[in-house]
Formats: C-alpha cells, structure tokens, sequence
C-alpha cells in the first residue's frame, strides 16, 4: 500500500496564517456537508466548460473566436449543464455558441447566426465573473500554473449572492495544482461581499513513477486554512480520479473521495 506525500510544500510559508477557528460538532457537519455539495457542482460545471471548449474549437472557425469574452455554465434540465460563450462585456454581451453536456459529454451544440443578448440572469452571471477577474487582479490572486485561471460562476439561489471559483488549470496529465484556487462572493449590487484563497502557496502534486503493480491508495496534503477539508479538495479527488487525505491544524486526518468526506479516526490518533 503507498500514499503519496506531497506536504512539505503545503506548510512552507513566507507568513504563517493564523489558525482556524476550532469547530463546533454542528459547524462541521455544515462545512462537511456545504464542501461536498459545493465540490461537486465545481466539478461537473468544470468538466462541461472543458468538453464545451473541446466544442467550440472544433466547430466554430477562428475568425469568428474574435471578440469571445468568456462562459458562463447553468443547470438547463435535470442532469444537463449549458455552456454559453458570449462576447463582449456582461451588459452588453451576445451569445455566440451555446453547448449541453450530459454526464461529461456534449449532446447539444449550436453556433448562433444571429447577435441575441445574454438574458437578465446570464448577464448576472457574467459581470460576477467580470467582478471576480477585477477583485483577483486588485489582490493579486496568481494561478499556481502557467495558464490562466478557469472560472466556475455558481448561479445563486433566489438571486442572491453569487460564488466565482477561480482555478488554476491543470496543465500535465499527471499533475494537479493544490494551490492557486480561490473564491470571489459578489451580491446582486455588484459589491464583492467576500474572498478568500485556498492555500498559502503553490504546491502542485504528481503522480511518481511506481514498481509494477503497484498501485496509489491516495495524495496526502495539508491544509492550514480550515478546521475540515474545502469544496478544493472535491474538486481534487474527483479530478484525480482519486482519494485525498486532508490534514488539518488540529492534526486529524481526513478522507476525501469524490463527494464522500469521513474522518480517518485512526490515521488521525496515529498522526
């Protein structure tokens, strides 16, 4: 049995956060409970924003990328996500291609011959993501990769406050960033009501060069920013295909795999 360590990164700082509030019992079932649902959704609006991408520069010409502004991802239907890239800014954007995605896989995509504006919710959605690019920029936000960062806009309830995820992207296939991700909270007026990173710095971990048959049970990272495992470390497991083990400051030790987060009780009395 082998568990990669990638920790060392993780806890090296130029400044040492502060330690996170103990929780409660109840404030950690809430948190358990919000960085599942939260990891997941990440997730599945990710992966069709990158299927989606696979779509667009396989059907639309180059000529006509000109101008593209960004995408924004919302639940059209019981299990499908619609992508739409629009060009120009949130106010005045129009639709230039609009894609499906079922269970990961395109099943619709239409190129639009005509101009027609984002509706009042899209547009909503678009200027949190407008907001967010400017909030990262004004707190200078870096992506722990060379590329630039990938957006998750979550629609809001109610037309509440808006969750922009910013992502560094991975760029290896065997290589994932633990670092660089952040969150930007923008309400219905525009303000930024919140941000926060999810690291303290880079780390990036790889997948080694193991003996044959031999297998990975998992990563194992640190996380200095929160008594329990992120929506981050969702996200992670589910794009590595693979368990992550979370240790927190209180020295427990946390099993993220896929949506699933449970305590490792005797890793953690081990530690």
């Amino acid at each position: 049995m082998i568990i990669m360590v990638a920790m060392a990164a993780a806890t090296m700082a130029q400044a040492q956060p502060a330690a996170p509030t103990p929780a409660d019992g109840a404030d950690v079932a809430e948190r358990v409970a919000q960085a599942s649902s939260v990891g997941s959704l990440l997730y599945a609006f990710d992966r069709a924003a990158w299927v989606s991408s696979d779509a667009l520069t396989a059907q639309v010409p180059q000529d006509r990328l000109t101008g593209l502004a960004g995408y924004i991802v919302e639940i059209a239907e019981a299990g499908v996500l619609r992508v739409t890239y629009y060009r120009g800014a949130a106010a005045t954007a129009d639709v230039m291609f609009v894609v499906d995605v079922r269970d990961g896989k395109v099943v619709r995509s239409e190129l639009l011959t005509h101009p027609v504006r984002l509706l009042p919710a899209q547009a909503r959605l678009a200027r949190a993501r407008e907001i967010a690019v400017k909030r990262a920029r004004e707190r200078n936000y870096k992506p722990c990769t060379k590329a630039p960062f990938n957006t998750v806009v979550l629609p809001s309830r109610d037309n509440g406050p808006i969750a922009v995820y910013l992502l560094s992207a991975q760029q290896k296939a065997d290589s994932w960033p633990m670092g660089g991700n952040y969150r930007v909270i923008v309400a219905p007026n525009g303000t930024v009501l919140a941000s926060r990173p999810y690291s303290v710095r880079c780390l990036n971990v790889s997948r080694p060069h193991l003996p044959a048959g031999a297998k990975p049970v998992g990563f194992i990272v640190s996380h200095l920013l929160d008594p329990t495992p992120t929506e981050v470390h969702v996200f992670a497991s589910y794009s590595m295909h693979s368990p992550v083990f979370v240790t927190t400051p209180d020295k427990k030790i946390w099993k993220v795999e896929g949506r699933t987060i449970t305590l490792d009780e005797e890793a953690s009395k081990r530690h």
